[in-house]
């Protein structure tokens, strides 16, 4: 379970992100956000551990953190990389079986030219207290999610990424501050991963935030099934 998770992450931004080698591990380079959300290295399979200078000179050169994402079980030595710190250990649930979940909201899909992108955009990063999305971050937008409509308005929003292998993963869960606690994430989690199931995957998997985000997905038929180790290597240290 550990391996097919990880191998479906690493396929997944392969096949978005620009791919370099990096020692150890890949990292993978977002065509227009140097965002470090966006701009991360996975362990490369089997890979021999290593110290990490290879991933550091490689995102130095290109402006970027030096910053792993990981399933942990699948590389139980990334957090003890010389120089760099854990920034989360997280929850990495999964479903085969979304349950539906009742919401005052309406919940509708949102496709590439929507007039809902700019919208759903909005809401989502005000959710995560990002600013609100350039006039270049919503004409590029090519993704895959649903958006919760509270009388016209759109509240909040989810995603879904590109099935392979029979997997999918729901993310960017996120709804405005003032609607929450009404069953809307709820909501919008089983919208995404019934999306992405008839897309044709039949499993799911997500990374909670926080405690509370996981019981939201819990009642939509998510459980444990491992866990996420997010590390970076701090600008003092010499990453950047």
């Amino acid at each position: 379970m550990h391996e097919r998770i990880q191998r479906y992450l690493r396929d997944r931004v392969a096949a978005e992100r620009e791919a370099i080698p990096a020692g150890a591990f890949t990292l993978y380079k977002h065509p227009a956000d140097d965002h470090p959300f966006l701009n991360y290295a996975i362990p490369n399979e089997d890979a021999e551990p290593d110290d990490g200078s290879a991933l550091v000179a490689a995102a130095r050169e290109r402006g970027l953190m030096a910053r792993v994402e990981a399933v942990a079980p699948c590389a139980p030595w990334v957090p003890d990389l010389p120089g760099f710190e854990v920034e989360d250990d997280l929850r990495l649930m999964a479903t085969t079986a979304p349950v539906a979940q009742e919401s005052e909201a309406e919940i509708v899909v949102v496709r590439k030219g929507s007039a809902d992108v700019a919208g759903l955009l909005r809401a989502q990063m005000a959710a995560f207290d990002e600013p609100p999305p350039s006039d270049e971050q919503i004409e590029r937008w090519d993704g895959r999610a649903v958006a919760a409509l509270l009388d016209g308005e759109i509240v909040g929003g989810a995603a879904w990424t590109l099935v392979l292998d029979g997997m999918t993963e729901v993310a960017g869960i996120g709804v405005l501050e003032q609607f929450r606690r009404r069953g809307i994430a709820g909501a919008l989690t089983a919208e995404a991963t019934r999306q992405g199931f008839a897309e044709g995957a039949g499993m799911a998997v997500l990374v909670p935030g926080h405690e509370g985000a996981a019981r939201v997905y819990e009642r939509a038929g998510y459980a444990n099934a491992s866990r996420m180790i997010h590390v970076r290597r701090p600008v003092a240290q010499g990453g950047v």
